[in-house]
């Protein structure tokens, strides 16, 4: 998958509680594969696999990069 044709979803800045939500909808409108930016906060990339877990698959770009997921469908 060409990582540059991805749509991205930056969740930089963002309360926790507010993730879940964010997350369910942007994929809902932006059908995967795409990538979401997490940062390096473990808490919000648990909170983005709990959203997506049921439908999509979440794995992280590079083993260098651990602050970015990959989403495909299951």
């Amino acid at each position: 998958i060409a990582a540059h044709f991805m749509k991205e979803l930056d969740l930089h800045g963002l309360s926790h509680d507010r993730i879940k939500d964010i997350v369910s909808s942007w994929v809902h409108e932006n059908p995967p594969p795409c990538k979401i930016i997490t940062g390096n906060s473990s808490a919000t990339e648990r909170l983005v696999r709990e959203a997506l877990e049921k439908k999509y698959c979440c794995d992280y770009e590079s083993y260098r990069n651990l602050g970015a997921l990959i989403v495909t469908r299951r």
